[in-house]
């Protein structure tokens, strides 16, 4: 059971602080709901009905600055499993988008950073829906690692470039 005060990631909204746990009717059913605010998008709530159990596995704790960096050590030491085939791995980029796993994002970050760093030494550009899947990793774990390390979220996609750079 998660406590009011509690930050926590959830889902695709990010990292969320919750503020209330209160009891809600909707249609004949009433229930709990934990009352979410996302940190980083004032004016927004998320209710999660306590009583959920796949909306409450969305719900996790932060990771914290260490645990972020083991995994960036982690992934710098794997080999680089580029899917040739596009629309396989525009399904495979999709899974791991949105089941949200912290260690899949980021070796699906590096992945694509490798490919990238090549295609530019041969002057050419990541094809553009790489290039969006890319942006969408970044943004899922740009809100909890900056809370978490204290740095700007546009900061974030340059501090794993470097963590994993010199892990390499």
């Amino acid at each position: 059971m998660y406590r009011i005060g509690e930050t926590v990631l959830y889902g695709t909204e990010g990292v969320c602080t919750i503020i209330e746990v209160r009891e809600m009717k909707i249609g004949r059913e009433t229930a709990k709901y934990y009352v979410l605010r996302p940190v980083y998008r004032e004016g927004s709530t998320v209710f999660v009905p306590v009583n959920n159990q796949m909306l409450l596995a969305k719900m996790r704790p932060l990771l914290s600055v260490d645990e972020i960096n083991a995994m960036l050590m982690d992934i710098s030491r794997e080999e680089e499993c580029w899917i040739e085939d596009a629309a396989q791995r525009k399904t495979e980029f999709q899974r791991i988008l949105l089941g949200g796993d912290r260690q899949e994002l980021l070796r699906m970050i590096r992945t694509l950073y490798l490919h990238r760093q090549c295609l530019q030494e041969k002057g050419k550009r990541l094809r553009t829906n790489d290039d969006q899947m890319l942006r969408d990793a970044e943004k899922l774990l740009n809100d909890e690692f900056a809370l978490v390390l204290g740095i700007k979220q546009r900061e974030v996609p340059e501090y794993i470039r470097q963590r994993l750079e010199e892990a390499g």
